[in-house]
């Protein structure tokens, strides 16, 4: 039964050395072969341009920029204008690329090869403990561009074209969300503006059809109301006395139509002097029914002046004095009547009775007409009283609508001055943006010439040539090493043979090589 052969590094190396040529061979050949197949494969050239994404120079505390995309959002929007298919038509015919494809493929293939070989990069950091800070803040902000090709020259001018394009495309885009900005808050502006003018209308209409009702104007109307209340009740005291000098002409007359004395009658001249007002002296006052009249008359106006016509103070007023009118003219009718004609035409006939007759009609004409002026104008002070009460007691109504009408208005108002603002702010970024004053994408590291392949990497493919070389040899030798059955050890003999070794011829090589060496 065969034992398990411990591992013996010194067998190993040995088994190298004699079948080194079975190693060294293949991985020479995996080499040249890697080498070569790196010389026949197309060599593709990279040229990248970095770009610096430089903050706008006037500071955001003074001109606040309408532009609040993230740049990997404005970066994408960009990236699809840019790798459009119109764009980068133009930059295949500007610098023509792709001449082989060009007679061979569809444009559109083209193109999409022209996109595989673009590559756009964010540098979130690029930080370095070597550079200072202010290189690394610089440099924060930043993104590259990549362009692959086979031409190095060509590799070289694309990158920058792509540059110069994206800056360009920046500016547009930059400039075009400005002005849309601008325009849309202008538009809303000019919506807000006719609500609001609207709404004044609607305010002014309102106090046009109710004036006098404002709350504003209240105290003006209980000023007008206490005056006018008070003049009412002047008027009422005029009233009554031009009514009581009407009553005391009246009673004159006819006294002189029954044919009393001169004498007696010029005793009564004095009570009906004009301005007398007075009727508690003379012959008429001690009449009750002229005096319990007159009582009821200034209760009359007194009460008028306090309710309105149809309280029931003034009803019964009105009722009581008109029942002592019929009573009074009644009265005097019925004098009038018990006169003998003769007696009545004898004092008529007397010129001095005749002439007191005469200038007492025509002051009780006077004193009518008066009367009359002053009901007018009771009956207008009244209305004007009754219109200025309504108007009190509307007031806190239309207060109520105009509190309504004014709380929209203002609402309006703050937010018309809030979008007003705004639009002054968007017309600031937006001339911000058109001076080129903003956010900007300027070249921080223009691509240049490569001056080595991109594609294929030569180091890459000649390690691989090595490992394989390295592995195939090995695989060889250990296949090699299987198939030989010479014994080249002692204890292999032995273990053939199963007997011990008496003793081993030297090799005559190695013996000589170690003279040579000795």
């Amino acid at each position: 039964m065969e034992t398990e052969k411990p591992f013996d590094i010194h067998a190993y190396i040995e088994i190298a050395l004699r079948r080194k040529w079975y190693i060294i061979i293949p991985l020479v050949c995996s080499i040249l072969i890697s080498f070569g197949v790196y010389k026949v494969l197309p060599k593709v050239y990279r040229a990248a341009t970095l770009i610096l994404v430089q903050p706008q120079r006037v500071p955001e505390a003074y001109v606040r920029s309408t532009i609040t995309d993230p740049m990997t959002s404005r970066l994408n929007t960009i990236g699809q204008e840019i790798l459009s298919r119109t764009r980068l038509e133009k930059v295949i015919q500007e610098f023509n690329l792709y001449p082989e494809l060009q007679n061979k493929k569809p444009m559109e293939e083209i193109i999409d090869n022209m996109r595989k070989a673009i590559e756009v990069k964010v540098q979130n950091s690029l930080r370095d403990d070597r550079l200072n800070e202010r290189i690394n803040e610089r440099i924060t902000n930043s993104f590259s561009i990549s362009y692959e090709g086979k031409e190095p020259r060509t590799v070289m001018m694309v990158a920058n074209k792509l540059a110069s394009l994206f800056i360009e495309e920046n500016l547009k885009v930059r400039e075009s969300q400005a002005e849309g900005t601008s325009e849309f808050l202008s538009k809303e502006l000019l919506n807000m503006e006719d609500q609001l003018k609207k709404k004044e209308q609607q305010i002014q209409n309102f106090k046009e059809r109710n004036i006098g009702q404002l709350p504003q104007q209240q105290d003006a109307n209980l000023r007008i109301l206490e005056r006018m209340q008070q003049q009412l009740q002047t008027t009422n005291q005029n009233l009554r006395a031009t009514e009581d000098r009407s009553v005391l002409l009246q009673n004159q007359i006819g006294f002189l139509k029954k044919g009393d004395s001169l004498q007696s009658t010029r005793g009564l001249q004095k009570n009906l002097a004009p301005g007398s007002e007075d009727l508690g002296s003379g012959q008429l006052s001690e009449d009750p029914l002229i005096t319990q009249l007159n009582l009821l008359k200034r209760e009359l106006s007194s009460a008028q002046s306090k309710y309105t016509e149809s309280h029931p103070d003034v009803i019964d007023l009105k009722k009581r004095i008109a029942s002592l009118e019929r009573k009074v003219e009644a009265k005097i009718k019925a004098g009038q009547e018990g006169v003998a004609e003769d007696n009545l035409s004898a004092s008529i006939s007397d010129p001095a009775t005749k002439r007191l007759l005469t200038q007492y009609t025509d002051q009780l004409n006077e004193v009518q007409l008066e009367a009359k002026r002053y009901k007018e104008e009771i009956r207008s002070l009244k209305e004007q009283i009754a219109l200025y009460q309504k108007r009190i007691e509307e007031t806190p109504r239309r207060e109520q609508e105009l509190v309504l009408l004014s709380r929209d208005y203002e609402l309006l108002k703050s937010n018309y001055q809030s979008l007003l603002d705004k639009k002054i702010q968007a017309q600031m970024a937006e001339n911000l943006e058109r001076k080129q004053q903003g956010e900007q994408f300027k070249i921080l590291d223009p691509a240049r010439l490569p001056e080595k392949p991109f594609k294929p990497d030569r180091n890459r493919i000649l390690l691989m040539g090595a490992i394989f070389g390295l592995m195939a040899g090995l695989g060889l030798t250990w296949f090699r090493e299987s198939m030989d059955q010479s014994f080249h050890t002692v204890p292999e003999v032995e273990q053939y043979l199963e007997i011990p070794v008496i003793a081993v011829i030297p090799s005559l090589k190695e013996e000589k090589q170690s003279k040579r060496a000795a």
